[in-house]
């Protein structure tokens, strides 16, 4: 073979090599295509528990007047939850144990009414809710509030006995306190926690009208269960008889 003709050869071989690495229809080969940029979903937010204890009312920075209402939202062990108010020295001035309206799982409302001698001066306190771990007593679900208490006083105010003071079935108690009231003539109910009476007592004041101290001795009944009670003074109105100024201290009744 001529030489000229090995080279034609080669030539033709070399045309139809290209020919088959070509793109049909293209005159350049296929680009391989580039992979984008990879795009993370998107991150769940994390879920948040609810407090077990919420105080909603008063609010932080509020000034109340004795007797005063504390309002909350509570999902606590068998909806119990105690309320009280700690002044700047650590002194429980009041405590009040109530039951939500649910718990153990169901969230549920509370309310609880705190009543004990105002100050001369306003009294910043720090106003508190909790429960008590089952398992030790100790206790959990904190909430705090801080608050001012007026020195407003109430026309009736009682003293003795004080919150959450322990009195045994059949006990003896000394209600001592002041009242502004009509005729100076005003009564006190020891109620049960359905708010029924189970001890009444009228009580006179020193002096009609003005403010003047009272006093008198209160036995429970050797029957009274034991839980929470509510010592309460108060005026009936002179115009319809209603209830008026009630003033109330939770104690409890244990043997």
């Amino acid at each position: 073979m001529s030489v000229s003709r090995m080279l034609s050869l080669a030539a033709i071989a070399a045309s139809v090599t290209l020919i088959s690495c070509a793109t049909p229809g293209s005159g350049s080969p296929t680009a391989l295509p580039t992979a984008g940029p990879t795009v993370s979903p998107a991150a769940t937010p994390p879920v948040t528990a609810e407090p077990a204890i919420s105080i909603t009312s008063p609010t932080s920075g509020e000034t109340v007047s004795v007797p005063f209402t504390v309002m909350g939202d509570a999902n606590t062990f068998e909806a119990e939850v105690t309320v009280d108010v700690v002044d700047q020295s650590g002194l429980q001035n009041c405590v009040r144990g109530v039951t939500a309206t649910s718990g153990s799982g169901t969230p549920g409302t509370f309310e609880a009414v705190l009543a004990f001698p105002p100050e001369v001066d306003p009294l910043p306190v720090v106003l508190r809710a909790y429960s008590h771990s089952a398992k030790d007593g100790s206790i959990v679900d904190l909430v705090e509030v801080p608050i001012t208490v007026a020195t407003e006083r109430p026309p009736i105010i009682l003293a003795t006995p004080t919150c959450g003071q322990v009195v045994p079935p059949g006990g003896l108690i000394l209600v001592t306190g002041t009242a502004a009231v009509f005729e100076a003539a005003l009564n006190v109910e020891v109620r049960n926690a359905s708010g029924v009476a189970v001890v009444e007592l009228p009580v006179m004041a020193e002096e009609c009208c003005v403010e003047s101290p009272f006093s008198a001795r209160l036995t429970l009944p050797a029957d009274l269960p034991p839980g929470r009670f509510d010592v309460v003074a108060f005026e009936l109105s002179a115009k319809d008889g209603s209830v008026q100024h009630e003033f109330p201290v939770q104690i409890e009744v244990r043997g």
